[in-house]
């Protein structure tokens, strides 16, 4: 089997060729460096995207969970001035409405006493405010009442039995002896999950006289969250560590209904496919225990091909808040542009490649027809036939085919003179080995003994004649 060697390659197919082959390599590398470059930025972007959502997260966050503990100490410090006390009902309203009327940041103002009674003043449902209490005369049932504009207390809503001692809210603040967060817990009033910024108020011999709390729901943290932008299919959510979600970004509540109440979901039970897949990537990391995170880091994990991107940091503070920040992103809402860039390279691409195979084509002609050219006059010479006339066009170039055709004419019309010069010394030859050979045959003839004989009777014919006269 002979090898395949270029030469055996026609130039009107081995010009376009070559020019479609170059392209093509020089497209093909242009678009993966590209490619290869655009991976990288859109990782980059990625990382940087999600470390300054994080970033605006914890600190949203800690604004949001630190201003409540802000209006405790500043409860406190009236309480220590004397300006109020826990036993005085009314002097306390008028402390919670005021504040509660400059702010909704803190939408529900209570505190609880040794003795088990309680005031409050809640705007956090519907938007009016109701004024909340048990005091020695409703005991054991805490009354809801209507307020007015000015914060007086208007028409009794509803009474219901109510033991602020017993709530999760009281326990931790006397467990803590100091200000603490509650945990996660099913609000009384509604059915909600929230969580209680809570401080202990004693008196001067260290006696504990009440706890003061505020409630904040979890789909406020959850709303702000859905509020980010953060990427087409990016998504933020907090975590507790023992896995239970906090809030999200993802729409969905963060807890299961059970027996009329609700209970905190579990993040790896989440409705949202991504917040599924990163919870299980973070506990495959740190060993099946969101405990061993100990500081914020960077992840990148794949899932069926697609690499996602996530940032893990922790929100806590002094007071024993302790949750986990998660935002992830999945590559795909950044290689947008790159692969844009592919599709405009792979169209421009082609539109190159079709131009250039047509004008390798409109090349390749250009050089083959003079070649052509100079190849039908060499069939002519080859058969005798030395017409130059339309070598004459080839002639008249200025480049390398004007300059072979030339040289081509040269050397045509040298054999041309060469060969008629040797057909007429040709045929002076052979006239002159004719002549010979003629000669040759004269002598032969006469000096046969047949034409001596004839010579001979031919002179005695001529003697006898001469006699006769």
């Amino acid at each position: 089997m002979s090898k395949f060697r270029i030469s055996s390659i026609s130039i009107r197919y081995a010009i376009p060729g070559l020019l479609a082959l170059v392209i093509i390599v020089a497209i093909g590398l242009t678009a993966w460096l590209s490619y290869r470059s655009g991976l990288s930025s859109a990782e980059t972007l990625a990382l940087r995207l999600t470390q300054e959502v994080s970033s605006r997260i914890n600190d949203r966050i800690n604004s949001f969970l630190e201003l409540p503990h802000i209006f405790h100490e500043i409860n406190v410090a009236v309480l220590d001035s004397g300006g109020a006390n826990l036993g005085d009902f009314e002097g306390m309203r008028k402390l919670f409405w005021g504040e509660v009327s400059v702010t909704k940041s803190v939408p529900y103002l209570y505190y609880a006493t040794s003795e088990g009674y309680f005031l409050g003043i809640d705007t956090s449902f519907g938007g009016e405010p109701v004024f909340k209490i048990l005091d020695e005369a409703s005991a054991p049932n805490r009354l809801t009442y209507s307020m007015t504009a000015g914060g007086e207390p208007l028409e009794e809503l509803k009474s219901s039995e109510y033991e602020p001692r017993e709530r999760p809210w009281y326990k931790a603040a006397v467990a803590a002896g100091k200000p603490t967060w509650s945990p996660i817990y099913v609000f009384s009033a509604f059915p909600v999950l929230g969580i209680s910024p809570v401080r202990p108020v004693y008196d001067r011999f260290g006696n504990l006289e009440g706890v003061l709390g505020i409630d904040l729901t979890l789909s406020e943290i959850s709303d702000f969250l859905g509020s980010l932008e953060i990427s087409p299919n990016g998504e933020a959510f907090i975590v507790q560590r023992d896995g239970k979600l906090v809030a999200a970004s993802t729409g969905e509540q963060p807890f299961t209904e059970a027996d009329g109440a609700q209970q905190p979901l579990d993040a790896a039970e989440s409705q949202n496919l991504l917040v599924r897949l990163t919870v299980k990537h973070m506990l495959e990391r740190y060993n099946g225990d969101f405990k061993n995170i100990a500081e914020g880091e960077d992840i990148e994990f794949k899932e069926d091909g697609e690499t996602y991107y996530a940032r893990i940091d922790i929100i806590s503070d002094e007071r024993g808040l302790d949750w986990i920040n998660v935002v992830v992103v999945p590559s795909r809402d950044f290689l947008g542009p790159v692969l844009a860039n592919l599709r405009y390279t792979a169209l421009f691409g082609a539109i190159v490649l079709v131009l250039a195979t047509v004008l390798g084509f409109l090349l390749s002609s250009w050089i083959i027809r003079p070649i052509f050219t100079v190849t039908d006059v060499a069939a002519k010479i080859e058969d005798s036939v030395w017409d130059l006339e339309p070598l004459h066009v080839v002639v008249e170039r200025t480049d390398e085919l004007g300059q072979l055709a030339r040289v081509f004419e040269k050397m045509a019309n040298e054999i041309h003179a060469r060969e008629t010069e040797l057909k007429r010394q040709v045929v002076e030859l052979k006239i002159q080995i004719d002549q010979k050979k003629l000669k040759t045959q004269v002598n032969e003839i006469v000096e046969s003994d047949f034409f001596q004989g004839l010579q001979e009777k031919a002179k005695n014919m001529r003697d006898a004649a001469r006699r006769k006269k």
